[in-house]
C-alpha cells in the first residue's frame, strides 16, 4: 500500500510556521500558552513521523525492519499523545474549578496509559500492528482501540467545552469547536481510507485558527505602552499567584484626564509609554502588565525580587517620563510583596492595582492595609443595605446660634448610624460609601421624612425653631423627581416648605448644573430656601453663587481653624485676612452669613466682631439626638 503523504508536508510546514510565529511573538508564559506550544510542537513531531513511517511502510525492507518498527512507534505515541494534551489544554484555558479534582486526572491519564501499555505489548504481542512476510504493515487486532480512546477523548473535550462556554467569549469558542470537528472527521475519514493521511493535516489548520484567535497576541498585549494587557493579566496571574514562590509590584499612577486635557492624549501615551519601557527593562524576571488608566503590575515566580526596586522606583520617579519637548513628571503610589510576607490572590492584587490615588507624592503603601479597607468597603456596603431596610439610620440635630437674637432659632439634620454589632460608624466613612454606590438617594429621602415627622410632631415653630437645614447629596441635586416627592412627604406631615431649608454643597454644584438649576427652581418655587455648604473648600465658582438662590452662605469651618485655631488660638495673617474679607464680602452682596465650626469663646467672639450672622459648632452644641436637642432649646431659648 502506497501511502499519500502530501497532507502530512502541508501539516509539517504549517506546524514550523506555526511555531515560529508563537516563538517570535513571544505570548504569555501561562500554563494554557505552554500547552498550547506544546501542541503544536506534538503535532510537528507526529507529522514528520508519519511522514517517515508512512515512506517506510510504502517501501517496506524487510532487512531494516526496525528502522521501520522506531518510526511507527514515534508516530503512534506522539499521535496518541494529542487528545490528553488538547483536554489539558482546554481545561487550563476555562479555568475550570474541577480541574484539580482526582478523577480528572484519571479521565486524562488512564486513557493515556492504555495506549502506552498496547505500544510496550506490541512490541512481543503485535496486537497494534505487525508486518507481513514482505514487510507491509498491517493493523492487529486491538489498533481500534486507539480509535476508541481517541474518540472518548474528543467527547470530553466537547463537554468541557460545552460546560465552560460562559468562561470565554464566543469569538473564541468556535475555533477551539471547529478544532474538534475538524479533527473527528478527518479521523473518520482516515479509519476508511487509510492511503489518505488527512488527519493531522486537519488537526494542523484547527490549530492554526486557535493561534490566530485564543493565542492571538494582539489580545494579549497593550497597544499603548506595549506590555500585557488586562486580559493578560487575568490570564496568568492564577497561575503565577497560585505557586509557593512570587514576587509582585503594583505602581498607580495618578488619574490621567487630568494629563489628557492638559497635555494631550499623545503626550500622555508618550509618557506611559516610558514608564511601560522603565518597568520592563528594570525588571526583566518578571512580567508587566497594564491594568489600565495608568496602574501597572510585575508579577515573577520567584520570592525575593523586590529587594533593591523601592530604590530603584524612588530614584527613577523624581524624573520626567515622555518624548519631545513636553514631559510629565508623574508622582506613583507604589506596593509590592512577596508570598512569603504578604501573599495576595489575583482579586486582591488586582484591587490594590486599581485603588484610587490619594496625594501627589510618591508613596509606597502597605497591600494588607488595601485590602482591610476594601474588605472594611464591603462591610460597610452591606451595614448600609440592612439599615435601609430595617430603619437603622438615625437623624440628629445640631442647634444654630443667632447672633442678632442671641438664640437657636434652627438647626442642621445629619444622618447618623449605629450598628448594633460593629458600633458607630462615622458619616464621613459611610456617607462616601454610599455616594458611590448609589444608596445616598435613598438615606436623604429618609431624613427629608424624618426631619418633617419631627417638626411637626415635636411643634418646633412653637419652640423658636424657624427652620431645619437638610443636606441634599449630589445625587439628589440630579434626581428630576426630587421636586415631586418633597412634595409628597411635606403634604403627608402638612409641613410648609418655608419650614426646610436646602444644603447644596460646591460639589455638587459642580456635576450636571442645568438638571440642578432645573431642580432649585422647581423647589424654590414651592417655598423651599437654600444655603451654599462648605464654601471654601476648593471647589468655589462665584457663578453658582450669583445664578442659584442662595439665602445663606456656609463658611467651612477650615476658614475658621486657619485664622483662629480651636487649640492654639494662633492663624497666619494672610489667613485672618481672607476670612474678615470672606465675612465682609457676602454681607455685603446681601447674604446670611453662617460659620461652622465654632469651638471656642475667642472664635465666637472674632466672628461677632466680623458681624456674621449664624454660629454653629460644638462650643454650642455637638449633633445630638431629638430628645436631647427638645431639652437643649427648651432650656436656651427660654
Amino acid at each position: 500500500m502506497v501511502y499519500v503523504i502530501d497532507f502530512d508536508i502541508a501539516a509539517v510546514l504549517i506546524s514550523i510556521f506555526v511555531i515560529f510565529y508563537t516563538f517570535n511573538k513571544k505570548g504569555l508564559k501561562a500554563v494554557s500558552n505552554r500547552l498550547f506550544l506544546a501542541l503544536i510542537i506534538i503535532n510537528l513531531i507526529t507529522a514528520t513521523a508519519d511522514i517517515a513511517s508512512s515512506v517506510r511502510n510504502s517501501y517496506p525492507d524487510p532487512n531494516a525492519l526496525w528502522r521501520q518498527d522506531v518510526w511507527n512507534y514515534i508516530y503512534l505515541a506522539a499521535h496518541n499523545s494529542v487528545p490528553p494534551l488538547l483536554l489539558c489544554y482546554i481545561l487550563s484555558l476555562l479555568r475550570f474549578p474541577f480541574s484539580r479534582k482526582k478523577w480528572v486526572g484519571v479521565v486524562i491519564y488512564l486513557p493515556l496509559m492504555a495506549d502506552i501499555a498496547l505500544l510496550f505489548m506490541n512490541r512481543t504481542q503485535r496486537f497494534v500492528f505487525y508486518y507481513d512476510e514482505r514487510g507491509t504493515y498491517l493493523h492487529g487486532s486491538l489498533f481500534f482501540i486507539f480509535y476508541l480512546i481517541a474518540f472518548m477523548y474528543m467527547a470530553t473535550v466537547l463537554y468541557v467545552i460545552y460546560k465552560g462556554r460562559k468562561r470565554i467569549p464566543p469569538s473564541k469558542l468556535m475555533p477551539l469547536v471547529v478544532y474538534i470537528v475538524l479533527s473527528v472527521i478527518s479521523l473518520v475519514i482516515q479509519m476508511f481510507f487509510p492511503k489518505v493521511l488527512l488527519e493531522i493535516f486537519a488537526q494542523t489548520l484547527g490549530l492554526m485558527g486557535v493561534l490566530f484567535s485564543i493565542e492571538n497576541q494582539d489580545d494579549i498585549t497593550d497597544k499603548v505602552t506595549n506590555v500585557y494587557n488586562r486580559y493578560a493579566f487575568y490570564e496568568t496571574a492564577p497561575g503565577i499567584l497560585g505557586g509557593k514562590d512570587y514576587s509582585y509590584i503594583s505602581v498607580n499612577l495618578p488619574e490621567l484626564t487630568y494629563y489628557h486635557t492638559t497635555i494631550g492624549i499623545e503626550n500622555t501615551n508618550a509618557a506611559l509609554k516610558d514608564v511601560a519601557s522603565f518597568l520592563n527593562r528594570s525588571f526583566k524576571e518578571m512580567l508587566c502588565f497594564d491594568t489600565g488608566r495608568g496602574h501597572f503590575v510585575l508579577l515573577g515566580k520567584e520570592k525575593d525580587l523586590v529587594g533593591d526596586s523601592k530604590k530603584i522606583i524612588t530614584d527613577a520617579f523624581k524624573r520626567v517620563w515622555g518624548k519631545g519637548d513636553i514631559k510629565i513628571k508623574f508622582p506613583g503610589r507604589i506596593c509590592m510583596g512577596s508570598v512569603s510576607n504578604s501573599p495576595v490572590t489575583t482579586e486582591e492584587l488586582l484591587l490594590i492595582s486599581d485603588s484610587g490615588f490619594e496625594g501627589n507624592e510618591t508613596a509606597f503603601l502597605d497591600a494588607e492595609d488595601i485590602i482591610n479597607k476594601h474588605k472594611r468597603h464591603i462591610l460597610i456596603e452591606s451595614l448600609i443595605s440592612d439599615a435601609l431596610e430595617n430603619d437603622g439610620f438615625e437623624v440628629y440635630y445640631q442647634p444654630i446660634y443667632d447672633r442678632k437674637s442671641g438664640l437657636f432659632h434652627s438647626a442642621e439634620a445629619l444622618v447618623r448610624f449605629k450598628n448594633t454589632e460593629h458600633g458607630y460608624i462615622s458619616p464621613e466613612e459611610f456617607i462616601p460609601i454610599a455616594e458611590e454606590n448609589g444608596s445616598i438617594g435613598e438615606i436623604g429621602e429618609r431624613v427629608f421624612e424624618n426631619v418633617c415627622r419631627f417638626f411637626n410632631e415635636a411643634r418646633l415653630d412653637e419652640k423658636g425653631i424657624e427652620y431645619i437645614e437638610v443636606n441634599l447629596s449630589t445625587m439628589q441635586c440630579m434626581d428630576q423627581a426630587l421636586a415631586e416627592k418633597f412634595g409628597k412627604i411635606l403634604d403627608r406631615y402638612s409641613i410648609s416648605p418655608e419650614k426646610i431649608n436646602l444644603e447644596i454643597t460646591e460639589s455638587a454644584a459642580t456635576g450636571n448644573y442645568m438638571t440642578l438649576k432645573d431642580n432649585v427652581s422647581k423647589l424654590k418655587s414651592m417655598g423651599f430656601t437654600f444655603s451654599l455648604d462648605d464654601y471654601g473648600t476648593g471647589y468655589s465658582n462665584y457663578s453658582y453663587m450669583f445664578e442659584l438662590p442662595f439665602k445663606i452662605i456656609k463658611l467651612d469651618k477650615s476658614i475658621l481653624w486657619k485664622a483662629y485655631h480651636p487649640k492654639s488660638g494662633a492663624g497666619e495673617e494672610n489667613l485672618i485676612i481672607l476670612l474678615e474679607s470672606t465675612v465682609l464680602m457676602m454681607k455685603k452682596m446681601g447674604y446670611v452669613v453662617l460659620c461652622e465650626g465654632v469651638e471656642t469663646v475667642e472664635q465666637k467672639m472674632v466672628l461677632e466682631r466680623l458681624g456674621c450672622d449664624c454660629f454653629q459648632g460644638y462650643y454650642f452644641s455637638k449633633p445630638v439626638a431629638e430628645e436631647v436637642f427638645l431639652d437643649f432649646i427648651k432650656v436656651v431659648n427660654l
